[in-house]
């Protein structure tokens, strides 16, 4: 299942075989007694050369680092700071320490990536390439040989000893670089980091963390009412729950479990039990028992599946009482992966997490943790949103002040995704022109206050600073309006570019009712169309010689394409492949790319390939901000605490800016220039 930007995505499998276990455990026993003797033998005869040899290499390994000669650089990423919304704050006087950074260092628009998503951007950022040399080109990308859908993040193959994850980028980072000249680096949370890389320093795996379940954040509902049609459509899991004498009795799921052939989802007993007045309810499970009143979260809770006789995974999770009566609803968030006993490495060294977890205390280890798809649904409302915001910010505070107390030289970075979850959800309050506009005085200044907390920290940070360190403080993308969803798809169909089966007039989502042997076109993602071509698609159609008419063809009409009931121009900039992901990776970028006008965004429909019977319709979810439009329209910001002349900065300029804050020239491979370039240090 894909949460979070979509839905459905995958999951991890545990495997488990037991077979001939204790004949290959008990032999195994013997063999390692013998080699334990004979390893103590060899101990005994050698152990003043092998003390010589280490106190040489630790002597060696100091002198290599020589950490009193490196520099200082502090890189903060806060994701979706939209240039607009902070420069007016400024103005306001509401963000104090960005108004000194502008003013006192130095400030401007930061060009994003095409397109403006935040997996593509932040990687593009980390690699200092554009999206054709890195790889990454959508959320959302396709199989060509049999149109299947991934997820760009990573990807998990099953094998005989358990799933196999490594992360799809195609491009070196700059901590690879860093560490290999021995500069410590300390990368907390970037995005498309798991599984983590082995660094010489630190890092907490980000973006691409799946919850304990495999998917991008799945949560579980419990209610009394009867369920209906659309809690079969839900993002999350849907439970029906019946009191008899104050009691319910249910389950909580956990990741899936292999078995043979068969595959199974591993459960444990829950209860709920309400208190005699029914002003609240003891939840059980596992040996926890703990009181819930409505309207109230729970804090951390810890919890493990058996996923096979001799092995557990082990998570975290938290509760929301939503309401006791007339219904009993609760709801259950993602179960995250334990940062003390994960399965799966998300930090390196691997007993980071868990060192971190004991300093810091437990905290959100799913690389999106916000779950927006609970509000949208309803399944909570604003104000538990917020309280969960509130909590996963709180945390990720205490994490920088605690690790920042440690940092002495290298590279630091620290990311935060708070502004984006919040403009996400929140836009509708500050657009009068959405659909679902509400002129509400408990949220219109929601978004402006959030900006105002990040400024908070920045200055924490900004406090604890040496005049010796610098300082990039930078966004992805900005951010605007989500007004209108386009299903591109039904365009390509109107148009002639696209093609249904016999009898259908509309397409289910993975492509289930396209005739390929028709299909000259067809859209996936946020705004990529791919030719259905002859030698790279399954069943593809269109020869070479008419790669370019079709490409003209769709270009022309899309913008020309007006929506009917505004006259607005739905489509800004349609750009081509060749234009704009030039590299290494261009065979799998899409042959084209739409970047849609302010206020209308590809559907969600679009992103996996569904074709609806309609071309435009208002956005009537809470998700009502976005920033998947031209990339013109929504520019990052970058600030920096020295005084340098920024001329129309990239994201692609942060890694070669970083390197040559080290000493370190730029590969040859990298794209971006140096913005320190003129400067001296």
């Amino acid at each position: 299942m894909i949460n979070y930007y979509v839905d459905p995505g995958s999951g991890f499998i545990f495997v488990q075989n037991t077979s001939f276990l204790w004949v290959i455990l008990i032999g195994s026993l013997g063999f390692f007694f013998f080699l334990f003797k004979f390893f103590l033998n060899f101990l005994k005869r050698f152990i003043w050369a092998i003390l010589i040899l280490l106190t040489i290499l630790i002597i060696m390994r100091i002198m290599m680092h020589k950490p009193e000669n490196i520099n200082k650089v502090i890189v903060l990423g806060i994701d979706a700071m939209d240039p607009n919304i902070t420069e007016q704050l400024i103005q306001k006087g509401r963000l104090p320490n960005l108004s000194y950074l502008k003013t006192q260092g130095s400030f401007s628009r930061l060009i994003t990536t095409i397109p403006a998503e935040s997996v593509v951007a932040w990687t593009s950022f980390s690699t200092g390439v554009k999206p054709g040399n890195h790889g990454i080109f959508d959320f959302v990308m396709r199989d060509p040989t049999n149109y299947f859908l991934y997820l760009s993040l990573n990807e998990i193959s099953a094998t005989p000893k358990g799933p196999v994850i490594r992360i799809r980028r195609k491009a070196r980072t700059f901590w690879d670089i860093l560490s290999k000249m021995n500069i410590p680096c300390s990368i907390y949370f970037c995005p498309n980091t798991f599984p983590p890389d082995k660094i010489s320093g630190k890092m907490l795996s980000g973006m691409g963390v799946p919850d304990i379940s495999g998917t991008m954040g799945k949560f579980a509902f419990y209610t009394t009412k009867t369920l209906s049609g659309e809690d079969a459509d839900s993002r999350g899991r849907i439970i029906q729950v019946k009191f008899k004498d104050s009691l319910a009795e249910t389950k909580i799921y956990g990741p899936r479990v292999s078995s043979g052939n068969a595959v199974t989802e591993s459960t444990i007993p829950f209860k709920a039990v309400l208190t005699q007045d029914k002003s609240g309810v003891f939840l059980e499970f596992q040996g926890n028992r703990f009181l819930l009143r409505p309207q109230e979260w729970s804090d951390w809770k810890r919890i493990y599946f058996k996923i096979s006789p001799f092995r557990k995974t082990y998570g975290i999770l938290k509760f929301y009482l939503k309401s006791i009566e007339p219904d009993f609803e609760l709801y259950l968030s993602p179960i995250n992966f334990d940062p003390q006993r994960s399965v799966f490495p998300i930090s390196y060294p691997k007993d980071y997490s868990s060192k971190l977890a004991r300093t810091a205390g437990l905290y959100y280890t799913q690389g999106m943790p916000h779950d927006t798809w609970a509000l949208t649904e309803g399944r909570i409302d604003e104000k538990a949103f917020l309280e969960h915001v509130d909590e996963n910010l709180r945390e990720k505070e205490k994490i920088l002040k605690t690790e920042m107390r440690e940092y002495r030289n290298g590279l630091f970075f620290f990311y935060l995704d708070t502004l984006d979850a919040v403009q996400h959800m929140f836009w509708r309050y500050i657009d009068p022109r959405h659909p679902l506009y509400e002129n509400n005085p408990s949220y219109k200044d929601t978004i402006y206050k959030y900006y105002e907390r990040i400024d908070r920290i920045i200055g924490e940070v900004l406090r604890n600073l040496d005049k010796d360190t610098t300082l990039i403080i930078l966004s992805d993308h900005g951010f605007n309006s989500f007004r209108k969803s386009v299903h591109l798809n039904r365009w390509l169909l109107e148009n002639g570019f696209l093609f249904l089966t016999e009898g259908k007039n509309e397409g289910k989502e993975f492509f289930d009712d396209i005739d390929w042997f028709r299909t000259k076109a067809y859209a996936l993602g946020f705004g990529g169309i791919y030719l259905n071509r002859v030698g790279r698609e399954g069943h593809g159609i269109v020869n070479s010689p008419e790669v370019a008419q079709i490409k003209d063809a769709i270009s022309k009409k899309l913008k020309a394409w007006r929506d009917v009931q505004t006259q607005e121009e739905v489509v800004k900039n349609v750009y081509t492949k060749e234009e704009v992901f030039d590299g290494s990776c261009i065979d799998d970028a899409p042959d084209l790319f739409v970047g849609f006008n302010a206020g209308y965004r590809a559907s969600w429909q679009t992103a996996l390939g569904g074709v609806p019977n309609l071309l435009i319709e208002d956005n009537k979810r809470k998700w009502s901000g976005d920033h998947l439009i031209d990339p013109e329209l929504v520019p990052g910001v970058i600030f920096i605490n020295k005084k340098v002349e920024l001329k129309q900065p990239s994201i692609i300029d942060i890694v070669p800016t970083i390197l040559n804050l080290f000493n370190i020239p730029k590969p040859k491979e990298m794209q971006g220039k140096i913005l320190f370039k003129d400067y001296d240090k």
